[in-house]
Formats: structure tokens, sequence, C-alpha cells
């Protein structure tokens, strides 16, 4: 889900700095760069590139070199060093140490997210969400409040194109 938010940040982020256009000629290149990654055994290879949701490791800095500013670069992969820490089933007092730090890194970097605007879509898909739920198994509950979020949403544009949702039942009687 984290992973995901990354994706959308940086969407945000070029449809905020450039024109809806250039964004896409960006994400285009993102996902050309995904595309030519060679394939090694053991990992998934995307060949087509396009609609990858999810970037991850070493990777994500590469595929996102010259799009964004150094500090989001930081934001990610600190976050997803802290991410894959925390997943370990054993956890060492050293472990503990480096998570701390990967922790303390991500909130010097995650400011670039709040000037630039990015963070909103973290606001509307995580703690929203995490407001609504009883914070007990609070992810489901989560998942689920976005998926009805996103059903309203489509439901929304469907009325709009069909003409149903045009001004107000007040602006219909005037």
């Amino acid at each position: 889900m984290f992973k995901d938010c990354l994706v959308g940040w940086v969407e945000d982020y070029l449809n905020i700095l450039h024109s809806a256009c250039h964004a896409a000629e960006i994400m285009d290149d993102i996902n050309r760069r995904i595309a030519v990654v060679a394939p090694f055994s053991a990992l998934q290879h995307f060949p087509d590139g396009h609609g990858f949701q999810q970037w991850t490791g070493d990777n994500s800095k590469a595929l996102m070199k010259g799009h964004v500013p150094q500090d989001m670069v930081c934001a990610f992969g600190t976050l997803l060093d802290f991410c894959y820490l925390v997943w370990c089933k054993a956890l060492t007092k050293a472990d503990l140490v480096q998570i701390q730090d990967a922790l303390n890194c991500f909130h010097k970097y995650q400011e670039i997210f709040k000037t630039t605007g990015a963070v909103s879509k973290h606001i509307k898909a995580v703690k929203k969400p995490w407001c609504r739920s009883s914070r007990f198994k609070a992810l489901s509950q989560m998942l689920l409040t976005n998926q009805h979020l996103d059903k309203l949403a489509a439901a929304c544009a469907d009325f709009e194109a069909c003409g149903m949702l045009c001004g107000s039942c007040l602006s219909e009687a005037l």
C-alpha cells in the first residue's frame, strides 16, 4: 500500500510541476526505463513497462533520476529501507538501530512532499481512512474505505457523463 502511495506521489508531483501532457511524457519515459531493464533470474521483469504500479529498492532511484528532486528520491529510498527492515521475522538490536535511522531519514526527506503539494494523496488514501477506522486491524478497514470511495467517485463520473449531476435540486426548481 505504501509503495502504491509512492507511485501516486510521483505522479502528483509531476502533474503539479508540469502540464498533464508533459507529466505523461515523463511517466512514459520512466515506463520505458522499466521496460529496458535486463531480466535476471528470480526477479520479475516488466517488458511492456506501462501500467507499472510499484517501484522498489535502488531501481526506483535510477528510474526517477532527473525527473524528481533528489530529496524525493532519498525519501523513497529511506521509506523502502524502513519497510524491508520491519518486515523481517526476527530483529536484532542492530536492526532496530537501522530501522530508527531509516525512519529519521524519511522524516527529514519527506518535507519535499509537503512543499510540493504531492502529499495530499497520502492524506486521502491513508490518514483519512485511518481516522475512520476502529484502529483494530485497521488496514483491512482502510482498504475497504478506499475501495468504497473509488466506487463512489466512479459512480459520480458516470452520473456526470449522463447529465445526472448538473447543478442542484434547488437550481432545477428555480
